[in-house]
Order: C-alpha cells, then structure tokens, then sequence
C-alpha cells in the first residue's frame, strides 16, 4: 500500500517516435517463491517509448532448471509469443502491419538456442511437446528471439524482488516517470 500510495503521481510517458516497431522484453526468475520454489514469469512489450502491454505470473509448475522456468514450464517465452502473435493481429487491423518479425529479448541463451535448433530436442524430451510451437513462428518470421544481458532485462522488475536503484533505473527505461520528473523534461 505504501508503494502505491508513494507512486500515485506516476504514469507511463510516450513520446513520438518515427517507426511503430513492436518489441519486448521476456524473463522468469527460477525457483525464486520461498514457500514452494515455484518461479514468476513477465513479459513487456513497447512500440519504443514507453510500455503498453505487460504481464507478471507466478508458474503453476516447479521448475527444475533456469530454461524450464524461462521457456517451457513457466509458459514465459511462449506466453510472450501469444502474446506477440495476438498484437500483430490486431495492429495489422489498425493498418499498423508489421512487417518485421517481432523481437523479444530473452536473457537465457539455452533457452533461445532450444527454440532455434532441433539438434537439442533429445536433451529436451521430457518438456512438453506442445511448446514447440515456438521454432514454427521464428521459421514463420513472426517472432525473433534476441539474447540480452540481464543487465539489459527490462522484465527483470516483473519476476524478482530488486535493490531500489535497480527497480528505478528500469521503471525509467519502460516510460514510467513521475509527474513532476515530466515538468523538468
């Protein structure tokens, strides 16, 4: 209560931009619940300002390794390409198509190598196979998923409790500012 009440001044800032390119920012933390070792999952998305679409979710499934919790398990990677899926639809109505496939940026590299490469499906058999949906939209240039440092991760602040500076520095880079930080602008 404290936090929202200490944040009521703040909101998303958008700011013109020459090209409407949707991107996002995937990650889950693994193991991190104290009370079940389940793991959270999040996910953002951006047109390059600030954001407009996000999710945060705790997994329904204990995880037994980081690319279970960030590609299949946790549903993060997939669920962000539902999502991306789901996005491109609508702005392809809105005359927005985008032409680009969408990129989301993930900080596991396993789990982008899996979602690229067949060559691992043997390590993977015990995952659902039903995730695999995942390489069909890459080989159909709808989703492209890049690597980036955690450093970089602006979904970090959607899966794991952070240090102040670290949460402010990312609520700054999605767009949220306070209202007295747009009147300096």
């Amino acid at each position: 209560m404290r936090y929202i009440k200490g944040t009521l001044s703040y909101d998303i800032q958008f700011s013109c931009i020459e090209n409407f390119e949707l991107h996002g920012y995937a990650d889950s933390d693994w193991a991190g619940s104290c009370d079940d070792m389940k793991s959270t999952s999040g996910y953002c998305f951006s047109f390059g300002s600030g954001i407009f679409s996000w999710c945060s979710k705790k997994q329904e499934i204990i995880a037994q390794s980081t690319v279970e919790a960030e590609y299949f398990l946790g549903m993060e990677v997939p669920a962000a390409a539902n999502q991306v899926l789901w996005l491109r639809k609508i702005l392809a109505d809105l005359y927005m198509e985008q032409k680009k496939a969408t990129k989301v940026n993930v900080d596991n590299q396993t789990a982008i190598a899996i979602s690229k490469n067949p060559i691992f499906h043997g390590k993977t058999k015990h995952f659902k196979l039903k995730y695999y949906f995942l390489r069909e939209v890459q080989k159909n240039k709808e989703l492209q998923l890049i690597y980036c440092k955690t450093e970089d991760q602006l979904a970090d602040m959607l899966t794991k409790p952070l240090s102040k500076t670290r949460f402010e520095t990312l609520r700054n880079k999605i767009g949220v500012c306070s209202k007295r930080c747009k009147e300096e602008c």
